[in-house]
């Protein structure tokens, strides 16, 4: 059996919980993290952030099981799905983008490491699931983009098929922050740096899943240096597992961060008073 596609999914690490710490050197290796730990970590704070039961996980992992199963069986199966966790459960759009989405992710990739499920099905399923978070996100965009205060950002994400759906989780919360996000997904070195000279962006972030990028996305970096000015904050965001300050360092970006939120203030990004991690349309 090969690596699933999908053992890592999220953009930037809502856990907070920090890598392994190594030698510089040893950044360019590749690796992503097991697929079922990520899975365990997300359904821990799925459980104790967001379904508010006294059951706790049990509910939470019963959700996310039917939601992959769902997810795999149709589109209509996939809606019905999430309206059932709207009306059934009382849960908003954002907490469904989040948390369950991912996790969601997470066990379709785990069921295709241990033959659960064919890689047909986990190709089908996670590409509904991308069609869902950004049918929801396309609200939080339009309203972020209608927003002449807003502040603008580049998201490059250099692991265009792998890491699409994580990416697109982040840049939603971005834009329920009240940020107008360009994403550049599996983009080379010319559009990117193209992009970057053309665009007033207040911040640019890459978004990284494994190690396996690293030494690309610091050429990328120390390209961008060279060539556009003035260069706005650059921000590494992912479930890398690499220590901050070791990638920082590393890659020559500005900051490492593990959330959006962590992202703007560490780049003294100015939010509109009306944005809110939390706020948004519930279905």
């Amino acid at each position: 059996m090969s690596p699933s596609p999908l053992k890592s999914i999220a953009a930037f690490d809502t856990s907070r919980e920090s890598g392994i710490a190594g030698a510089a050197g040893s950044l360019a290796e590749t690796g992503t993290p097991p697929a079922a730990s990520i899975h365990d970590r997300v359904l821990s704070t799925v459980a104790a952030r967001i379904c508010r039961t006294d059951e706790g996980m049990p509910e939470a992992q019963d959700c996310v099981e039917l939601l992959c199963d769902a997810a795999v069986t149709s589109d209509a199966a996939l809606d019905r799905m999430l309206g059932r966790m709207r009306s059934q459960h009382g849960l908003q759009d954002a907490d469904i983008v989040d948390c369950y989405v991912p996790a969601a992710a997470c066990r379709l990739g785990t069921d295709w490491t241990e033959s659960r499920r064919s890689f047909a099905e986990v190709t089908i399923g996670t590409a509904r699931l991308i069609r869902t978070v950004r049918d929801i996100s396309a609200r939080w965009s339009a309203n972020a983009a209608a927003d002449w205060r807003a502040p603008v950002m580049l998201m490059v994400v250099p692991e265009a098929e792998q890491h699409r759906l994580g990416a697109m989780v982040a840049a939603s919360r971005f834009r329920r922050l009240g940020v107008s996000v360009q994403m550049l997904l599996g983009a080379g070195f010319s559009e990117v740096i193209d992009r970057a000279e053309k665009g007033a962006f207040d911040l640019i972030s890459f978004s990284l899943a494994t190690r396996a990028r690293v030494e690309e996305t610091r050429r990328l970096i120390q390209m961008m240096r060279d060539k556009v000015s003035p260069l706005p904050p650059l921000v590494v965001g992912g479930a890398i597992g690499v220590g901050a300050e070791e990638l920082r360092a590393h890659l020559g970006a500005d900051h490492v961060a593990s959330d959006p939120e962590e992202a703007l203030r560490l780049c003294g990004v100015n939010l509109p008073k009306s944005g809110s991690a939390r706020s948004g349309p519930t279905g």
